[in-house]
């Protein structure tokens, strides 16, 4: 799975791509495959954390990050490019992500889909985030965003959410990028066409095998 998400990164050129892992055992197979991996500490709470860690040991930080999820191996790697448009496009801008258009109701009530709500969803422009939630939002709506777990961050702006304590919402929900709402950082939300599956139940990874083997 980790390689497929690391293919997908490749595929545009758009920056060097990395994996931050916790173990020998991840670090060896992206090795084989021709990859790079860092190695970071395996109490980290969260993929932010584990790719903050990362990006710590380069020499040269970056001036934009983008955060890839190693459970998600289906994605369209134009939602990459799109995000990180998004944020050299604007400069108040502290993180990018992705979310994709969906009138499916079973998805819009399953809490394994994040919602975003954000400005323009109804014109289905980027616009700034409002909220995250895996509860059906905006309330009565015939259509929701699903969030992908794509982050393009600047360095700085990722600096500041690491420096940021948990906040109450952030631990209610699950869901890391509500830190950042809760203490004034912005984020847009570009909607993107395209499928992207992540694996976090059973249910998923049959998906995620329909998706490659049809």
């Amino acid at each position: 799975m980790i390689i497929r998400v690391l293919e997908r990164a490749q595929k545009l050129n758009l920056c060097k791509c990395y994996v931050a892992c916790c173990c020998e055992e991840i670090k060896r197979v992206v090795e084989d495959y021709g990859g790079e991996a860092i190695i970071t500490d395996p109490e980290l709470q969260s993929g932010t954390d584990r790719v903050f860690a990362a990006v710590e040991t380069l020499d040269r930080k970056p001036e934009y990050v983008i955060n890839l999820q190693g459970d998600t191996p289906v994605f369209d790697p134009l939602m990459l490019s799109k995000s990180l448009e998004e944020l050299k496009g604007n400069i108040e801008i502290d993180i990018a992500t992705p979310a994709t258009y969906c009138e499916s109701l079973s998805d819009a009530a399953n809490e394994n889909v994040v919602k975003a709500v954000f400005n323009n969803m109804e014109n289905k422009m980027p616009g700034k985030a409002l909220y995250f939630s895996r509860s059906r939002i905006p309330h009565g709506a015939t259509f929701f965003y699903s969030h992908v777990g794509i982050y393009a961050y600047r360095y700085d702006s990722l600096k500041k959410f690491m420096s940021l304590p948990r906040t109450f919402c952030e631990r209610v929900e699950r869901l890391e990028q509500l830190r950042a709402l809760q203490n004034g950082m912005t984020i847009h939300v570009v909607p993107t066409e395209g499928v992207a599956l992540s694996v976090d139940v059973t249910d998923d990874l049959k998906a995620v095998l329909k998706h490659y083997v049809r």
